[in-house]
């Protein structure tokens, strides 16, 4: 399942099943980040991006440092966003072992890639102001704040972001 990979200093970032145990470790460790920065998202009812729902409108890339999964990020399928076609990033999260290596910037530079290869003019993501490293990213890879979209709502806890390819 996997493909063509990006490689920097023994790291590859490569198309992975969801289901696979490294896929759901990750999302595991995303899940409790989340629920340890933002608890009270669980009152909110936020809740992330099932294992299903993305495997089958979706596309899962796991970052590996000499094998190891050190991280993953996935697009979900989403309606168009003003007029143009669109997906969101979701699940971005590198383990705290690997930060600093600039893991991070190739994932999101794959699924670009992937977002263009699939004709699409637009990616969105959703991120909160707890993550001064992720906002980081997304500014310095050419995303700018936007206002909410689809079924997101302006919310404090809510930072969006889109990136015109």
């Amino acid at each position: 399942m996997a493909s063509a990979a990006p490689k920097s200093e023994g790291v590859t970032v490569a198309e992975e099943d969801p289901h696979a145990p490294d896929s759901v470790a990750l999302f595991d460790d995303m899940s409790a980040f989340v629920l340890r920065t933002y608890p009270e998202d669980e009152e909110n009812g936020i809740a992330p991006t099932t294992t299903e729902a993305l495997a089958k409108h979706g596309v899962l890339v796991i970052a590996r440092v000499d094998g190891v999964a050190a991280g993953s990020g996935a697009l979900m399928a989403h309606e168009s966003v003003d007029g143009l076609p669109a997906l969101e990033v979701k699940r971005m999260l590198v383990r705290p072992a690997y930060r600093g290596r600039g893991i991070s910037k190739l994932m999101l530079q794959r699924l670009e890639d992937i977002a263009r290869r699939r004709g699409v003019k637009k990616l969105v993501l959703m991120c909160g102001p707890r993550q001064p490293e992720a906002l980081r990213l997304y500014e310095r890879g050419g995303y700018s704040v936007r206002n909410a979209y689809g079924k997101h709502r302006d919310h404090p806890l809510s930072i969006f972001f889109e990136k015109r390819l």
